[in-house]
């Protein structure tokens, strides 16, 4: 790490705590597709040095150097080739379409991916669409596509100048900027005076990562982390006023409501904000060595029993997985249900990723769902293939198998 940060880049107060949790060579990026073993294996490395604001509770990679990142069209985040993920989205776009009343409307979505979320607002509310992403590619979107959307491969820009939404959508993109009150200042900025749309983010929510030490959940693409308190503080800072925080998708992703206000929050903060934070980093620091080690144990107890381990879901979890407990050998296989993956090589490890029929070949002995949250999709796609095995959450409480 270049030296510690002095200010939060959600607050901007000063920030004292050493790190508390460090993992060095870190892959880049995790869902970059690789062609080939070596570009996978040569992937551009960082380090993961977590500070926390004990002001608001935000955490951060001070380490981080967003030049190594890359997002462009090899970029490949989608998830809407699982049924979950799909039921989770419409149920999502309903509830949007049904609150605000968006028929009709123009909707702004910033960091779209594939534009799979977007189209599918625009195709159920009959509304207009603009999406900003430099990973977009159209021809790997699930959705219908919407003659009424307009993309565009490139970041947000400083000064928006485009058509005024009714609706502004961020989803799974916050966690990836590291000046996060700069970006949600331009966002504020680029609503003209006047407008009130309904502002809607979604994020991971750190609390869980933190309390069940779940280390492969930290990669080096999410520089920030939050909480629903430093998440509601970024927000009130930064000229909005917050509707609603809820949790969603088995507690996984913090999603925040908000509108405009006139004027930012100029009261100090609670510093109690940041206080329970405090107590959750300092356990995690201690238990989350505890847990890499004994992964590690587990693993290399397996790989001497010639069990053949499988990790099911080729994202950013296995590539966190594997590059922090350092012995790709011990696992066999890597298994994602999504076609853009197949065939190419995870970033870091250079595992090649398969389709769930390989494994009909492999025969694994045991899989690990690297999000428990498809657990039950995995055990009817391994029943329809006729596989017999041991299929386990990814938890830390497996831990004794």
């Amino acid at each position: 790490m270049n030296g510690l940060a002095v200010t939060c880049p959600s607050c901007g107060q000063a920030v004292g705590n050493e790190p508390f949790y460090c993992c060095a060579a870190q892959p880049a990026n995790s869902v970059i597709l690789c062609q080939t073993l070596e570009e996978a294996t040569s992937i551009s490395r960082g380090d993961v040095s977590l500070v926390h604001c004990s002001a608001c509770g935000f955490i951060f990679n001070a380490a981080y150097d967003p030049q190594i990142c890359i997002y462009n069209r090899k970029y490949e985040e989608t998830q809407t080739h699982s049924d979950v993920f799909n039921t989770f989205n419409h149920e999502l776009a309903s509830t949007l379409l049904n609150s605000y009343r968006l028929r009709n409307k123009t909707i702004l979505e910033i960091g779209c991916g594939k534009g799979d979320f977007l189209n599918l607002l625009c195709s159920m509310g009959n509304n207009r669409g603009i999406g900003y992403d430099p990973s977009y590619v159209a021809e790997r979107s699930q959705a219908v596509l919407s003659e009424n959307v307009t993309f565009y491969k490139q970041l947000f820009p400083e000064k928006y100048e485009g058509e005024q939404a009714d609706c502004i959508i961020c989803k799974m993109t916050l966690e990836h900027l590291p000046d996060v009150h700069h970006f949600l200042g331009l966002v504020r900025k680029s609503i003209a005076p006047g407008n009130r749309p309904t502002v809607f983010f979604q994020v991971p929510d750190v609390r869980p990562i933190l309390e069940e030490s779940r280390f492969w959940d930290i990669y080096y693409e999410h520089c920030s982390y939050f909480t629903r308190e430093s998440l509601v503080t970024l927000f009130q800072q930064s000229g909005f006023k917050v509707l609603s925080v809820t949790n969603g998708y088995d507690h996984q992703y913090l999603m925040i409501e908000a509108l405009p206000k006139d004027t930012p929050a100029t009261e100090s903060i609670e510093t109690d904000q940041g206080h329970h934070v405090d107590s959750l980093v300092d356990s995690f620091s201690v238990a989350v060595r505890q847990h890499i080690d004994r992964w590690q144990q587990l693993l290399q107890s397996w790989h001497a029993q010639n069990k053949k381990v499988v990790l099911w879901g080729g994202g950013s979890k296995a590539v966190a997985f594997l590059a922090t407990l350092k012995c790709p050998a011990t696992v066999n296989s890597v298994v994602d249900i999504n076609p853009h993956k197949q065939g190419r090589y995870l970033p870091g490890s250079g595992h090649r990723v398969v389709a769930p029929e390989s494994l009909v070949n492999v025969q694994p002995d045991i899989i690990l769902a690297m999000n428990p949250v498809y657990l039950e999709e995995i055990r009817n796609c391994l029943t329809s293939l006729a596989i017999e095995c041991e299929l386990f959450p990814m938890s830390n409480e497996h831990q004794e198998f």
